[in-house]
């Protein structure tokens, strides 16, 4: 060959070598080794210069690369742990939330029960003395029996006070109501005699209908905050499967193969590839949206014959009415009772009247109350404060992609951005406009069946809430009337008026006619009841225990 046709051989081959690897004369493989090995120290499948990369799975080059295969394989399990703990630290906040309410009010429903109780021994012990031994025991029951129903046990209102009044009437009828003469009286048949004698009135129903709208309410509440909890716990749980994992290597460190270090993907690939890997999490959006609605919509309406708080502390007066129309009615119980539950009928006589069959005594029993309650120690308030914070999550599910891309530092190089093969402008972007060949922009799936499960969860309990919620009977004063009607010629009007209580609110349908006290009770001031629970829970390592005393008042330990 002559020296002319030698050196125009030689010239058309440094031409063509760039041309075939355009990467290797400017890849430096050091730092990409540094950067893999700080995350698996001690590895030395870090190649020191770039390889052909013929066994990625992922990453392929379009020339040469610095990952080898076990590095892909690393690499891989890398993205899926930080898509994990990106999902526990963005949902974290709202589940702290949750979980430190739901703990915070079951402890103030658990307190008002409590208080519940302890006003209504009181109020045995000053007025019906002869009662507090044996009623003591009823007395606990029910209000143990309301505390696991809003639990969520399987326990009826209706029953509950039926049960009440049914261990109370033979202990009111042998103690206070009775002639002296009842050895031969059937207990069961005592159990039974209140109801078909009426010995108690309607103040039964007034309980029942005051119960059956409060705890209902309490219940769904409590039931709805565990439930969020669960759902958010879920997600934060969602694993990444093998093609999301794929998309994540792609996004996060394909560009490291390359020497890249510093590229940061596209916008819209990684908010395609999160919507990909979070399995249809986004369609638990609209679902997501009612619950928090939804509890919002609750807390507004536990006010009056919904709120627990004031129908639980004012039971003790309900029962005490329910007691002096017995004690009314005495004369009538005790032949009606006798002609019932005795096979010879007891002649009755009028002797001496029990202290507790006099009028109705000026002195009412209250409940002791602070002066002026920081609303936001309050049920009412702190509820308020709760819902309000909720809201701020209400867009979680629609923005958790979002929320996921938000955590990745900002690009050194603003105006360039990783489309999942090369750096491009991200302002035209040309990359952003084509599916991407490897899959991460796919069409649209059905959700993972973890994600229709969340969905199913809150489907149920936003029913119970639209349920508990749904507008019923206002307490408004009888037709033909614009005023609350009162009869003074009643039994127990005069002690009804002074505690407080409305009429003109029962129906008929109700079985209630004729009974006072249907209507909210008082706005009276409240009870401060969050003053100790709040330093409870916000210093873990300082409690304030509640507990009930033998005198039936609550105590600090």
């Amino acid at each position: 060959m002559s020296g002319g046709k030698l050196a125009l051989a030689l010239l058309w081959c440094a031409l063509l070598v760039p041309a075939s690897v355009p990467s290797a004369p400017g890849l430096r493989c050091h730092q990409v080794r540094s950067s893999f090995q700080s995350l698996y120290p001690g590895t030395k499948w870090a190649p020191e210069t770039p390889v052909s990369g013929s066994d990625l799975q992922v990453c392929q080059p379009k020339g040469l690369t610095c990952c080898s295969r076990k590095m892909e394989e690393r690499y891989l399990l890398t993205a899926k742990q930080n898509m994990e703990s990106g999902l526990q630290a963005s949902s974290g906040q709202l589940k702290l939330l949750i979980i430190q309410n739901a703990a915070l009010f079951q402890e103030a429903f658990d307190m008002v029960l409590r208080l519940g109780r302890n006003s209504t021994l009181a109020m045995l012990r000053e007025e019906f003395p002869a009662l507090v031994g044996g009623a003591s025991g009823a007395v606990t029951q029910l209000f143990l029996e309301m505390s696991l129903y809003i639990l969520g046990s399987e326990a009826n209102v209706d029953d509950m006070v039926t049960s009440f009044f049914s261990r109370l009437f033979p202990l009111a009828y042998r103690r206070v109501l009775g002639n002296g003469a009842t050895s031969g009286t059937s207990e069961d048949c005592l159990r039974r005699a209140w109801r078909e004698s009426s010995a108690f009135g309607s103040y039964p129903k007034l309980m029942m209908t005051r119960l059956s709208h409060s705890l209902p309410a309490t219940r769904v509440f409590l039931q709805a905050l565990n439930l969020g909890i669960e759902v958010v716990n879920t997600t934060q749980h969602l694993k990444a499967g093998r093609d999301c994992g794929r998309a994540l290597l792609r996004l996060w460190y394909c560009p490291h193969c390359q020497g890249l270090l510093e590229a940061r993907p596209c916008r819209a690939l990684c908010l395609s590839t999160m919507g990909s890997c979070l399995g249809g999490a986004a369609e638990v959006q609209p679902h997501w949206r009612s619950y928090v609605e939804g509890l919002g919509t609750l807390d507004s309406s536990m006010r009056g014959e919904q709120d627990m708080e004031e129908v639980v502390l004012r039971l003790h007066v309900i029962i005490k009415l329910a007691l002096k129309h017995a004690v009314g009615a005495k004369t009538r119980l005790n032949t009606q009772v006798s002609s019932m539950c005795t096979h010879t009928p007891q002649r009755v006589t009028r002797g001496a009247a029990s202290p507790a069959e006099h009028a109705v005594p000026s002195t009412v029993v209250r409940s002791t109350q602070p002066a002026n309650p920081d609303p936001d120690q309050t049920l009412v308030g702190r509820r308020r404060e709760f819902i309000q914070s909720l809201r701020g999550f209400s867009l979680f599910y629609g923005g958790l992609g979002e929320a996921l891309c938000n955590r990745e530092p900002a690009a050194l190089n603003s105006s360039l951005c990783w489309n999942g093969q090369e750096m491009t402008d991200k302002l035209t972007g040309p990359g952003l406009k084509r599916p991407h060949p490897h899959g991460s922009e796919t069409k649209q799936k059905p959700p993972e069946p973890v994600v229709s499960q969340i969905i199913d969860k809150l489907k149920h309990i936003n029913q119970l809430l639209r349920m508990v919620t749904t507008p019923e009977k206002r307490w408004k004063a009888r037709a033909g009337g614009g005023a609350t009607r009162k009869d003074p010629k009643r039994q127990n009007q005069g002690l009804e008026d002074e505690e407080g209580l409305e009429s003109g609110d029962c129906d008929d349908e109700d079985e209630c006619t004729g009974v006072s006290g249907l209507g909210p009770p008082p706005r009276r001031k409240r009870l401060r009841i969050f003053a100790g629970l709040s330093h409870t829970h916000t210093h873990t390592n300082t409690h304030t225990h509640y507990w009930i005393s033998n005198s039936g008042k609550e105590s600090n330990s």
